[in-house]
């Protein structure tokens, strides 16, 4: 829909015109201000009244006269902000790209590459295998046990000692 002279939307579906009332169009259309018949600027301190711009026309006409000071520097800001607009749409997707192959390419690999792993890695035939000790921890582990045993038995010694010395005194 388009814009109606209120500033809000609705009007007619399919065109940019919108049916007004009687009591909205502007009274009087031979002053340059009758255009913005609604606009107050913050008068009694309240808001301003809602501006009511004029009906937008099916054509645009093209005039002989030249474009005053205010409409060219106006059409500047407007082509600025346009610009400007458009730059960081521009960049936003460019921005997105990355993201976006990240979250369908990077994630979906990762996640088809661990189901993978976790599912070679849990085969049945391969537990067995795969359980069994390193044949240097094996090593490791049956050194650690015998010095285990002979500290024990260095313990035992000691402690005799140490009785006979007590009961000695």
């Amino acid at each position: 829909g388009g814009i109606n002279r209120t500033g809000h939307g609705g009007g007619m579906a399919g065109g940019t015109s919108t049916a007004l009332s009687s009591a909205q169009q502007p009274q009087n259309r031979s002053s340059a201000h009758s255009h913005y018949s609604g606009m107050s600027v913050g008068g009694a301190g309240g808001p301003p009244a809602v501006v009511q711009l004029p009906q937008v026309p099916d054509t645009m006409r093209q005039t002989d006269a030249p474009p005053s000071d205010r409409e060219r520097v106006e059409t500047e800001i407007i082509k600025s902000l346009i610009e400007s607009y458009f730059s960081i749409v521009r960049k936003n997707y460019i921005d997105s790209v990355p993201k976006t192959i990240m979250y369908f390419l990077v994630n979906h690999v990762k996640d088809e590459l661990q189901n993978e792993l976790v599912s070679e890695l849990y085969r049945e035939a391969e537990i067995g295998h795969l359980m069994r000790e390193a044949d240097d921890i094996a090593q490791r582990r049956r050194t650690c046990v015998e010095m285990k045993e002979l500290l024990e038995k260095a313990l035992e010694i000691v402690n005799e000692v140490r009785d006979y010395n007590s009961f000695a005194k």
